[in-house]
């Protein structure tokens, strides 16, 4: 035999804790409170599957007790019925506005009673269920856009091992200062919690157009020609194009847009010199804004075939030196606020990529 669903009575009336007692002891685990101070004393210990509500009570009445459950997050999903003797419209319409699921008056028929009470316990139930399956397929939609994000990244360090040690990196600096721009009051409004989480998701897929660069442009280990250049400017096109062509395709609409923006416009420049078409200012996403200062800051600080790292200092530097004219002034303010952050990010980015669940692809001869 399962166990007993738990229900709080809350009424000043002993006679009516009696008659409950009678009806439901059989069935529910009860706990009774005679006010609402005792109620809240109860609810410290248990979280009651139904709360039975008597309305008219000395010092805290039954809409008191109503407004603070519902504003309490441990307590806001527990359904509430009223039991009262008070059965004017005016009552009951407050009641349901203020969020019960029934509304019994007294004096009550005992078996009618036990049976809404049954009834709401068995719509709670099956809510929660509910919720626990769009839970479950809302994370199954996410470990899915995982997949895809460390495929296209796998796809891509199979073809040129440079590129995806970036997307990895990129992925470590734009995360730790998205998080700190959420905390912002100037960004906050830009970042609720879906955006940044899908912003982070969407980080390492930033150049993922280079997979359609040919090899003697990508794999090339030597600056590239003016020509080559070109080409190479290509990925962030080609890259924008295919988020563009998912957008209406997914059930994730905005993860497929903040994939293009970052794909597209990651290359723009603060005073329209940049590529691949020129916006400037705040026609640039704010998402492709923030990404050109990490994607410049790995590049600078990470060793390539023709060229040495700079360090974290002089790299910092030479972001601070092109605010206004690369990057958005006041995000590179806030990424030199943080620079203690992002040298610690890329003092330790092996281990992080560690942790990550991105895979290599290695050739042998």
């Amino acid at each position: 035999m399962g166990e007993k669903k738990k229900i709080l009575m809350v009424d000043d009336i002993s006679l009516n804790h009696a008659t409950a007692r009678d009806v439901l002891g059989d069935t529910y685990e009860l706990y009774e409170a005679t006010s609402g101070s005792e109620a809240f004393e109860i609810l410290k210990d248990i979280i009651p599957d139904l709360i039975l509500l008597d309305v008219i009570m000395p010092e805290m009445d039954g809409m008191d007790i109503l407004k603070i459950l519902k504003s309490a997050p441990a307590y806001k999903d527990i359904p509430v019925i009223f039991l009262t003797a008070d059965n004017s419209p005016e009552s009951e319409v407050e009641g349901f506005q203020l969020g019960i699921v029934d509304y019994i008056t007294k004096p009550f028929v005992p078996m009618v009673m036990k049976k809404r009470i049954e009834t709401q316990i068995e719509l709670s139930e099956y809510k929660k269920n509910l919720e626990e399956m769009v839970n479950q397929k809302v994370e199954e939609m996410e470990q899915m856009y995982d997949i895809i994000t460390v495929s296209f990244a796998g796809l891509v360090e199979s073809r040129d091992g440079v590129t995806g040690v970036h997307l990895k990196n990129t992925s470590i600096y734009f995360s730790a200062f998205i998080n700190h721009l959420k905390k912002t009051k100037k960004y906050r409004e830009f970042l609720p919690p879906s955006v940044v989480k899908k912003a982070c998701r969407c980080a390492p897929l930033h150049d993922v157009g280079k997979i359609a660069i040919k090899d003697s442009v990508l794999q090339k280990p030597a600056s590239l020609s003016e020509d080559e250049y070109n080409d190479m400017k290509l990925h962030s096109i080609i890259g924008g194009d295919l988020f563009d062509y998912l957008e209406d395709r997914i059930p994730d609409s905005e993860f497929a847009h903040i994939a293009s923006q970052l794909a597209k416009s990651h290359h723009e420049r603060w005073d329209g010199k940049g590529y691949p078409n020129g916006i400037k200012g705040q026609e640039i996403p704010f998402l492709a804004r923030v990404m050109a200062i990490v994607d410049v800051y790995d590049a600078m600080t990470s060793a390539r075939p023709y060229k040495e790292p700079v360090s974290h200092e002089k790299t910092m530097a030479f972001i601070a030196a092109n605010s206004g004219t690369m990057f958005d002034p006041e995000l590179v303010n806030e990424f030199i606020n943080i620079s203690s952050t992002i040298k610690e990010c890329l003092e330790t980015k092996e281990m992080q990529i560690a942790k990550k669940h991105y895979f290599s692809v290695k050739y042998t001869e």
